[in-house]
């Protein structure tokens, strides 16, 4: 029964724009913490961390955009947008001459 509970906690989850969204609503709307945000989808308060931090809108000055409740501007899209782009890039790189 240990073992069942082990491979639960470890299992990975790769967030989808559902999830994006659903995050992006708590986080605004709900004004939820990053603990209950993480519980409410099954995954760690690193990840949840991480995806705000991914998702974070900026102004054209490049400052930090809050959002109503004073905190960081989390947008599902931009959150998207960056993890496609690491992806694409992840792998091995050409060698350099």
């Amino acid at each position: 029964m240990a073992e069942a509970n082990k491979n639960e906690v470890n299992e990975v989850k790769n967030l989808t724009l559902d999830d994006r969204k659903k995050i992006e609503r708590m986080w605004e709307d709900d004004n939820a913490a990053p603990v209950e945000i993480a519980a409410e989808l099954g995954i760690s308060q690193a990840t949840v961390y991480t995806e705000l931090r991914r998702g974070q809108v900026y102004d054209e000055a490049g400052r930090e955009v809050l959002d109503k409740n004073f905190r960081r501007k989390y947008s599902a899209e931009q959150g998207e947008t960056v993890y496609q782009q690491n992806r694409r890039n992840q792998g091995r790189r050409p060698a350099e001459a």
